[in-house]
C-alpha cells in the first residue's frame, strides 16, 4: 500500500461444507455451561475480528453482520458493523445465529436448535416485531444456501432439502417445494450462475448437476455433475463465474457452468500455485513498480515498514533497481543492478524533522522511489518529476535540460513520484497517469523528455491504489479507493485518447478493492491478483478501518469489462490454499517462452498467512502459477 501508514481481511468463504455445519446443531441453543456463549451472554461488546458475511437489508443501507461466535448485529447505516456506533444487536436470544441469507423479503435466519425466521427488517432475527417464523418444525435445518431468488434449506436429520421462494415454509408448504427426498448426506449445494441451476454434491463423492434445482440427487433434468471422473469430489468453491471441483487425487477444474466437474465441455484444469522460488534477494516492500526488459525482470523502489529510527518514519522508501538472472523471474542478482549511492536506503521519501533531527535528503543519483517504470523506445525509463533511461538497466542517464540541471518530468514542480503512478504505452505514444488526481500526460517524445498535460480525467472520482492497463487500442482505470480508505471501488473506466473517458455500465466481476496487482499475457488477456479492502468502519468519530482484508484470488478479463475468476481467495480449502499469501501492492509479471507456457509471476506486497492486514508486513516472496493457455479459458 505503499507510503499509508493505514494497514488494509476477508469475509467468509462462497461456500459451506454442509457436514461440518451440521455437526455444530446438537450446541444447541447454549443455555448449558459447557456450550457455547449465547448470544445475549455476549452483550453489546463489540467484535474485533473479521465477521463470517454480511448482508444488506432490501431497501437501504442498514446491513446485518454475523461473526464466527454466532452473534448477529444490526447497523442502520452501514457502518460500526462489529458493534458500536449506531449498530445494535440483531438477535437478543438464547441461542447462537448460524446463518444469515439476504432475500428481497428480509434477513432471513438460521439459529443453532435448527429454527429459522425471517425479518423484514434485519432486526429481530429470533422473533418479535415484524418477524416471523419460516421453520419451528421437528427437525432441524442445518443449512440455508441461496439460490436464485429464494433458498434452500437442508435439514440435519436426513429429511432432506426444500426450496424456498420467499423464504418461508421452509419444511413444506405455501410455495416451497422439496428437491431432495432421499438418504444420502448431502455435503454441499453450491448456486451456478444467476439463475437457478446448483451442483450438489453427496458424502459419497457424486455430484449432480440441476438446471432447476428440482431433483438434486437425480432424477428429471439433473444429471451427473462429473461424468467420467476417475476420482470422487470431495469439495465445490463458488468462483465468480463459474465453479472449482476438488477431487479426491487433489486435481481442482474450473466449470464455468457446474457442468463436466473432472473435464470436457468448456471445464479446465486448474494448475496450483509454485512457492518454490521462495523469497527474492530484495528487501521486503511493497508498491515496487515492475518491469520485463532485455528477457529479464526489474523491479524498482517501493515501500518499507517504518522502522521509526534511521530516516525511515513515515514514508520508508527504496531507491534501487533489482534484476532477475533469467527470463522467468525465479532466479534473482543478489545486489542492485542499480541503486543510490548514498545512505541510508531505504530512507523516507518526504524527509522531515524528528525532535531535531532531520531525515536525510533525498538521494539525487536516483530516480523518484516510486517512479513508473517502463520500457519506451528500447529503452528502460523511470517516469516522475524527472525521467531517467537506460539501454541496459545497468547504466542510467538523467534528462537534463542544458544547463546540466533535470529536465522536467510530466510531475514538473513536484518533488516526487507517489505510489499510484503509471505509465502506459498506446498508439505509439506513452500516457503517465495519475489516479489519485486524474491527471493525465502524454509523450511522444523518443526519450520522453517532452510532455503534455491533457487535463483531468473528466467525471472520475480520484482515488489510491487503482489499476490501470492498455488494452484493446484503450487506456483503463479500474479499482481502487478513496485515499483515506473510507470507501472501495471496482468501476471500470477507458480512453482511446487519454482525453475522452467513459465509465463501463458494468462494474467489474471482483469485490471493490485497492492496491491490486494486474498484468497482460502475449495473447492480450489481462491477468488481476491480491488486494485490499476495508470490510467494516468505525463511524462512532472520525471514520476510521475497523477491520480490512488482503486477497489471494486471481482474475481475468479479455476486455477490461468482463471478468471471470480463476483461482480462490484465501481459506477456499483447496490443496494450494495458503501458497499465496493474500497481499497487496504486489508486483506482477506474466513470463513465457511460448503462449502455451506463460505463467503469472507475483512477488514482494504488503500480506501474511491471515488475510487481516492488521498482522500483515511487507514481504520478498515469490510465487508462479502456470496459466491455462488462452484458448482454454472460459
Amino acid at each position: 500500500m505503499g507510503v499509508s501508514a493505514v494497514r488494509p481481511a476477508l469475509a467468509g468463504l462462497a461456500t459451506i461444507l454442509i457436514g461440518s455445519v451440521l455437526g455444530m446443531s446438537s450446541c444447541g441453543g447454549g443455555s448449558s455451561s459447557s456450550g457455547p456463549v449465547s448470544a445475549a451472554a455476549m452483550g453489546s461488546s463489540t467484535e474485533s475480528g473479521a465477521y463470517t458475511k454480511a448482508v444488506k437489508v432490501a431497501g437501504g443501507p442498514a446491513v446485518v453482520a454475523l461473526f464466527p461466535d454466532g452473534r448477529a448485529l444490526y447497523s442502520p447505516d452501514g457502518f460500526n458493523l462489529g458493534g458500536g456506533g449506531n449498530t445494535v444487536p440483531a438477535y437478543n436470544g438464547n441461542l447462537l445465529v448460524k446463518d444469515i441469507v439476504g432475500l428481497s423479503g428480509g434477513v432471513l435466519a438460521l439459529l443453532s436448535n435448527g429454527s429459522a425466521y425471517l425479518s423484514p427488517d434485519g432486526q429481530n432475527l429470533g422473533g418479535g416485531g415484524a418477524t416471523g417464523a419460516a421453520y419451528q418444525g421437528g427437525g432441524q435445518i442445518g443449512v440455508l444456501v441461496k439460490v436464485g431468488s429464494g433458498v434452500d434449506a437442508v435439514f440435519a436429520d436426513g429429511s432432506g432439502a426444500y426450496y424456498s421462494s420467499d423464504g418461508l415454509n421452509l419444511g413444506g408448504g405455501g410455495n416451497t417445494v422439496r428437491i431432495y427426498a432421499g438418504s444420502a448426506q448431502l455435503q454441499q449445494i453450491v448456486a451456478v450462475g444467476p439463475g437457478d441451476a446448483v451442483v450438489a454434491l453427496f458424502a459419497s463423492g457424486a455430484a449432480f448437476y440441476s438446471p432447476d434445482n428440482r431433483d438434486i440427487g437425480g432424477g428429471a433434468n439433473t444429471v451427473s455433475a462429473a461424468p467420467g471422473a476417475n476420482a470422487a469430489v470431495t469439495r465445490l468453491v463458488q468462483v465468480g463465474g463459474g465453479l472449482l471441483a476438488e477431487f479426491a487425487d487433489g486435481k481442482v477444474y474450473l466449470s464455468p457452468d457446474g457442468k463436466n466437474l473432472g473435464g470436457g465441455g468448456a471445464t479446465i484444469p486448474v494448475p496450483a500455485w509454485d512457492a518454490s522460488p521462495g523469497d527474492g534477494p530484495f528487501p521486503a516492500r511493497d508498491s515496487a513498480h515492475g518491469a520485463t526488459f532485455l528477457g529479464r525482470l526489474w523491479l524498482s523502489g517501493g515501500f518499507a515498514d517504518p522502522l521509526n529510527s534511521n530516516s525511515c518514519f513515515s514514508t520508508c522508501s527504496f531507491y534501487d533497481l533489482w534484476s532477475s538472472t533469467d527470463s522467468q523471474g525465479v532466479s534473482w542478482n543478489t545486489s542492485p543492478s542499480f541503486a543510490t549511492a548514498t545512505t541510508p536506503d531505504p530512507r523516507d521519501a518526504n524527509p522531515i524533522d524528528h525532535n531535531g533531527v532531520p531525515d536525510a535528503p533525498l538521494p539525487t543519483d536516483f530516480y523518484d522511489s516510486y517512479s513508473a517504470l517502463t520500457v519506451w523506445n528500447g529503452q528502460l525509463a523511470a517516469i516522475g518529476a524527472t525521467v531517467w533511461r537506460s539501454v541496459d538497466g545497468v547504466n542510467w542517464l538523467r534528462n537534463n535540460l542544458a544547463d546540466g540541471t533535470a529536465a522536467p518530468g510530466p510531475l514538473a514542480g513536484l518533488t516526487r513520484a507517489n505510489e499510484n503512478v503509471r505509465a502506459l504505452e498506446l498508439g505509439g505514444a506513452l500516457f503517465f497517469l495519475q489516479p489519485d488526481t486524474g491527471n493525465v500526460f502524454r509523450s511522444t517524445d523518443p526519450n520522453a523528455a517532452v510532455w503534455t498535460f491533457l487535463g483531468v480525467m473528466p467525471g472520475f472520482t480520484p482515488r489510491c491504489g487503482a489499476a490501470a492497463f492498455a488494452l484493446g487500442g484503450k487506456l483503463w482505470v479500474t479499482g481502487g479507493g478513496a485515499c483515506d480508505y473510507s470507501r472501495v471501488y471496482n468501476d471500470v473506466w477507458s480512453s482511446p485518447d487519454g482525453v475522452n473517458w467513459a465509465q463501463s455500465p458494468q462494474p467489474a466481476a471482483w469485490s471493490a478493492r485497492m492496491w491490486p496487482c494486474i498484468t497482460t499475457d502475449p495473447d492480450g488477456i489481462l491477468w488481476l491478483a491480491g488486494g485490499y479492502a476495508p470490510t467494516d468502519w468505525d463511524k462512532s468519530g472520525t471514520l476510521t478501518v475497523r477491520y480490512g482484508a488482503n486477497h489471494a484470488d486471481v482474475w481475468y478479463s479479455r476486455d477490461g469489462i468482463d471478468w471471470k475468476q480463476l483461482k480462490a481467495d484465501a481459506g477456499s480449502g483447496l490443496p494450494d490454499d495458503g501458497q499465496l499469501e493474500p497481499r497487496h501492492a504486489a508486483t506482477c509479471y506474466v513470463v513465457s517462452e511460448t503462449a502455451a507456457t506463460a505463467k503469472l509471476v507475483i512477488m514482494a506486497g504488503t500480506g501474511g498467512k491471515d488475510p487481516n492486514d492488521a498482522a500483515a508486513e511487507v514481504i520478498n516472496s515469490i510465487r508462479v502459477l502456470a496459466l491455462p493457455a488462452a484458448t482454454t479459458l472460459p
